[in-house]
């Protein structure tokens, strides 16, 4: 898949937890290629979700895209076990303390045949991001302060970056998907996507209601 198609990607957090099986069939049989899943370790974001055994457990469920966002500090520590519980990609923060690097975590991602992927804070510039341009097949621009759903998007604070980042890519040759995540609902990710963003990833807005099928559908129509 290139960085030129679109997809919306359901946001397992917005997710009923209590039938963890039957959502993920929801967004698998609403039309959903990948699913996002946020990791937060009550450090590094002011909340706690889930681990490896979630993930591994989702693994079970769906032979889905699993797109992981690691919202932890030391996610090289824990980095294999979110390998073997079956992430197709990993997306790490630049913000995040490590006990090796950014740029070890990266390569280790992409030594174990995954897909890799650097996030920014909404208060993050691009710049950050620069020196691992080319060793990512995504960049993620939050569009929320992470740590929480149903937050309202931040155009002011985040589409420069957005568009700054498509800009550099295509300016490159560089062939990076761009996620936005955060406040995506039908009248702000025509937004995102027109500072640059291929990657939706949707919590409220497709798990919410109870037709997903509709949902999905209505948010693909919006960055068609």
């Amino acid at each position: 898949m290139t960085h030129e198609t679109n997809l919306i990607l359901p946001s397992l957090l917005a997710s009923d937890w209590s039938k963890v099986a039957a959502e993920v069939k929801r967004a698998e049989d609403a039309g959903a290629q990948w699913l996002h899943l946020d990791v937060m370790d009550g450090t590094f974001v002011d909340n706690i979700s889930f681990g490896p055994q979630m993930v591994q457990t989702v693994r079970k469920c769906t032979g889905m895209y699993l797109d992981v966002h690691l919202m932890i500090h030391r996610a090289d520590h824990y980095l294999e076990r979110f390998i073997k519980a079956g992430a197709n990609n990993i997306t790490i923060h630049v913000e995040a303390n490590y006990d090796s690097s950014v740029a070890e975590t990266l390569k280790r991602i992409r030594a174990a045949g995954l897909h890799a992927g650097i996030a920014l804070h909404p208060s993050t510039p691009f710049e950050a991001a620069l020196p691992f341009v080319n060793d990512i097949d995504l960049l993620l621009v939050m569009t929320v302060v992470p740590g929480f759903g149903g937050q309202p998007f931040m155009e002011k604070e985040t589409m420069p970056k957005l568009a700054a980042a498509r800009d550099y890519r295509d300016q490159h040759g560089l062939k990076f998907h761009l996620e936005v995540d955060g406040g995506i609902y039908t009248n702000t990710a025509p937004i995102a996507k027109q500072h640059g963003a291929n990657l939706f990833v949707c919590g409220t807005s497709s798990f919410g209601p109870p037709d997903m099928g509709q949902s999905m559908r209505e948010l693909a129509a919006a960055v068609a």
